[in-house]
C-alpha cells in the first residue's frame, strides 16, 4: 500500500549517525583544550606584538564567547532551514577557519579566524544536541548522549596531548589540530539526514505544534546558567584552590587534576542509569548535590589529601551534569522547536562559563579568598538540589509525542 500510495517510509537513525554525533559533540570543546597548553608557547612567538599577553588568552576564549551570543540566531537558523546543510556547512568551515593560523602568521588574523571558530562551532553544537532528540527516542539518545559523556574525557587527553607536542614542534602546528574535523566532516556527509518532522513538523501531539514556549526556556536556562556556573568554579580555579593549601608544584596540581578527571566517565555511566527510573529533576538535583558536596568540600579542605577526596566527587558529579541537562532539555523541546531551543540552552551554558570566573573572584575577595568562594558556592549548590526536588511540580513536564 505504501508504494502504491507513493509515501516513502522515514529513514532511522542508527549507529553511525550516534557515533558521528558524539565525535561532533567534542569540536567545541576541542576550540578550549586545543589551545590551553600552547598559551605559554604562543605568549613566547609573539612577544613583539603590543599587548600579546592579553591578546593570546582571548584567542582561547573567544570561541566561547561567540557560542553564548549567537547560539540562539543559529537554532533559529536550523529550525527554519533544516539540521542537515548548516551542519556540514560549520563542519567544514570549523576545520578550515581551526587550521587557517598554520598559513599565516600576524597575531590579529589568528585572532579573527577564532572569531571563525566560534561562529562554526555554534552551529555545530546545537545542531549536534538537535538531532539527538530528532534522530532518537528517549532510550537511544540516552544511550548516544552517554556514550558523548563518555568519550569527551578521552578525546580531551589525547587532543592536550597532541595540542602539546605539536606546539613544541612549531608555534602554529598546534591549530593542525583542528584538522580532526575533516574526517567528521565526511562521516556526517555519508549518514546525516534531515529529519522528516524538521522539515514537516508533524505526528507530534497538539502541544508539540504549539508555539515555542518562552516559560519553558526561561527554566531550563535559568537551572543550565546556574547549574553551569558551579560546574566551572573547580573547572577554572581548581589549580588555584590547590595552591591556597600549599601545593605550589604544577605537575602535582596537573597530575592530581588529571586522576580526578577520571571519575566523569562512572559519573556519565550513573547519569544513564538514574535517567532511567529518575524523572529529570532528580537527575538534576543528584548532580547538583554531589557537585556541591565536591566544591564545597574543596572549600573546606585542610590537606591536599582532603582536598583530593573532593575533587574526584566533584569530577563524579561533572560526569552527570551536561549529560544530564542534554537529556532534561531535549524531552522538553517540541521537533520544530529544537534548533531554537538548543540554541537558548546553549548560550545559556556558555555564557556561566564567563560569570563563573566573576563570582568566583567576587566572593572570594569580600569573603576572604578562594576557598571561601568555593565552600560558599558548592553550599549554594546542594542548597539548589533541595531547592529543585522540593519545586519539581513547578518545572515543565516532559512532552509526549510519538518518534517517528
Amino acid at each position: 500500500m505504501e508504494r502504491e500510495s507513493g509515501i516513502r517510509p522515514q529513514r532511522r537513525a542508527g549507529a553511525m549517525q550516534g557515533i558521528t554525533l558524539a565525535f561532533a559533540g567534542f569540536l567545541p570543546i576541542l576550540s578550549i583544550l586545543s589551545l590551553a597548553p600552547a598559551v605559554p608557547t604562543l605568549i613566547a612567538h609573539f612577544r613583539d606584538v603590543p599587548n600579546a599577553g592579553l591578546i593570546v588568552p582571548l584567542l582561547v576564549t573567544t570561541p566561547g564567547l561567540m557560542v553564548a551570543l549567537l547560539s540562539p540566531i543559529a537554532g533559529f537558523i536550523a529550525d527554519r532551514f533544516g539540521r542537515r546543510r548548516p551542519i556540514l556547512l560549520a563542519t567544514f568551515f570549523y576545520a578550515f577557519a581551526g587550521a587557517a593560523p598554520v598559513v599565516f602568521g600576524d597575531l590579529w588574523a589568528v585572532l579573527v579566524s577564532r572569531v571563525f571558530v566560534g561562529l562554526a562551532e555554534t552551529f555545530v553544537l546545537v545542531i549536534v544536541n538537535a538531532l539527538f532528540a530528532d534522530y532518537y527516542d528517549d532510550r537511544q539518545r540516552r544511550t548516544w548522549i552517554t556514550v558523548q559523556g563518555l568519550l569527551g574525557p578521552l578525546l580531551g587527553a589525547a587532543s592536550i596531548a597532541s595540542a602539546g607536542a605539536l606546539a613544541g614542534i612549531q608555534w602554529s602546528y598546534v591549530f593542525l589540530v583542528y584538522l580532526l574535523a575533516a574526517p567528521i566532516f565526511l562521516a556526517m556527509l555519508l549518514c546525516f539526514f534531515e529529519p522528516e518532522r524538521t522539515q514537516h513538523g508533524g505526528g507530534t501531539t497538539a502541544r508539540a505544534g504549539s508555539a515555542f514556549s518562552w516559560g519553558t526556556a526561561a527554566a531550563y536556562c535559568s537551572v543550565t546558567i546556574f547549574a553551569s556556573i558551579i560546574y566551572y568554579v573547580f573547572t577554572v580555579n581548581g589549580g588555584l584552590a590547590f595552591q591556597a593549601i600549599g601545593i605550589a608544584s604544577p605537575a602535582k596540581i596537573g597530575a592530581i587534576m588529571g586522576a580526578a578527571g577520571l571519575a566523569v566517565l562512572p559519573g556519565a555511566l550513573l547519569f544513564n542509569l538514574l535517567s532511567r527510573r529518575w524523572p529529570g529533576e532528580r537527575v538534576i538535583a543528584t548532580f547538583l548535590l554531589l557537585l556541591g558536596i565536591g566544591t564545597g568540600g574543596m572549600g573546606l579542605s585542610m590537606n591536599v589529601e582532603m582536598m583530593t577526596v573532593f575533587v574526584f566527587v566533584q569530577q563524579f558529579g561533572a560526569g552527570m551534569t551536561v549529560a544530564g541537562l542534554i537529556f532534561w532539555v531535549s524531552r522538553l523541546l517540541p521537533p520544530q522547536h529544537r534548533g531554537r531551543g538548543f540554541g537558548l540552552w546553549t548560550s545559556a551554558f556558555f555564557a556561566a562559563q564567563f560569570i563563573s570566573p566573576a563570582i568566583v573572584g567576587i566572593i572570594g575577595g569580600a569573603a576572604g579568598g578562594i576557598l571561601v568562594a568555593f565552600a560558599v558556592l558548592g553550599g549554594l549548590s546542594i542548597l539548589m538540589s533541595g531547592v529543585i526536588l522540593m519545586l519539581a511540580h513547578r518545572l515543565p513536564p516532559p512532552l509526549a509525542f510519538e518518534h517517528a
